[in-house]
This record gives C-alpha cells, structure tokens and sequence, in this order.
C-alpha cells in the first residue's frame, strides 16, 4: 500500500496544499497522504512560525472530510528530529511499509536546497520523490542539483497527459530502484506568506483556505497581529 508525505509547517495549510494531494494521490494511486506538520523547520526562524498547536489543529480541520488525508504527529516521536530522512524511516517503520512504499512530495523549487538536506544522497536513493512544479516557479536544472546517483533515478515527466503518465509511473515501480519524478499537477497559485500578509492587513482569504480553516484563523486572530 503506497502511501505518499506531504510535509511543511502549514503557516497556514491552504488550498494549494490539498490540491497537490489530492493529484498526487489520484496520478500514483496512493492509498493515503499525511501531512506531516513539521514541529521546528531547520530552514526556518521559530520565532517567525505560529505555535504547532494551531498549525496542527489546522491541519485536523483542512484534512477530516478527506477519508485518505492523515494529519500526522509523526515529527514528534521520539527521537523528535525535523529531518525528513527521520520523519521518513519513523513513518516507514510504525506502518510496516518499505521504503519503496513512501513517495515524499514536494514543491519542485525545493530541489534548490536539496544539497543542504540531512544525509540528501541516501535520502534521495531509499524513497520515492515527487517534485511538482509551482506557478510562476522558473524550472530548476534537477539533473545539476542532484547527488551523482540520485540523479540516475530521474524521471521528468512534465507536460505528460494524466493517462499516460499514471502508465510511465506504473512501469518504474517495476523496477528494484526508487525513482524521483518532476510532475505538473497545475498547482494553484497561492503562498502561505501572501495569506499571512492579507490576514494581517484585515484582507479576505476565505477563497485561499478551506472554510474550517478561515473560521478557525478568525476566531483565534492568528495573524492579526502580524
């Protein structure tokens, strides 16, 4: 049973973010998603982050009508790491899934700091990846980006119709290698930073969030005082 991993710190999780997996979900056939809220970004200032209580109960409200949508606590098991190889082979071991089993998504500009990821070349070569390009994202040179062997496990497969691409997929999981895939899921075009921005100037946002999450953000004033 494949099961794909979004992670990210959900400041807030918005509507872009349920579209990636609901595409991702549907082109690999997985049979859940979770979304791992990261608990401290080693990327990013933790004062800068609202506390992972609301990110979290965010999360809860965004994913509870999406029976194959797990909100997961995973990050802080112990040992409480922020490393995605360790979120990874936590997840892998409390589901009895392979490594082969677990598809990490993510955004394709995150391929610009994959070198700075923890242990990046075993991680790029013990699970499966998806990098799904991003509006007005420019294309990054993946093949430059990667370690020398995780760059062999590269599939582009932008541009391909949903059919055939669910076809190419289905024919690299024959294989005994992971794989990392460059997709087009035509991602919506929305930030968590530009939500922030419109929350803290009294903007409407309510067509950027799910309902569940506007109502949870105005009743607590998250960003109001930003």
């Amino acid at each position: 049973m494949k099961a794909g991993v979004l992670g990210g710190t959900f400041d807030p999780i918005h509507l872009g973010h349920l579209h990636l997996a609901r595409r991702t979900q549907r082109l690999f056939e997985l049979s859940q998603v979770y979304f791992v809220v990261a608990c401290t970004p080693p990327h990013k200032r933790v004062k800068a982050i609202i506390p992972f209580s609301h990110r979290f109960a965010m999360v809860s409200l965004a994913t509870a009508r999406q029976r194959n949508f797990v909100p997961s606590l995973i990050e802080l098991e112990p040992p409480e790491s922020p490393f995605t190889i360790h979120t990874l082979g936590k997840l892998a071991r409390c589901d009895g899934r392979s490594a082969r089993d677990l598809y990490f998504i993510a955004g394709e500009d995150s391929l610009l700091d994959v070198s700075n990821w923890r242990q990046s070349e075993k991680l790029l070569t013990s699970y499966n990846f998806i990098f799904a390009s991003r509006p007005g994202v420019k294309h990054v040179d993946a093949l430059a980006l990667l370690p020398p062997e995780a760059a062999a496990r590269l599939r582009d497969l932008r541009g391909l119709a949903p059919r055939e691409l669910r076809r190419r997929v289905k024919l690299e999981e024959q294989t005994s290698e992971n794989r990392i895939f460059m997709i087009d899921v035509a991602a919506l075009d929305i930030s968590a930073t530009r939500i922030r921005t419109l929350a803290s100037a009294g903007k409407r946002i309510d067509r950027l969030v799910p309902p569940s999450v506007h109502e949870y953000i105005q009743k607590q004033s998250i960003y109001g005082e930003r």
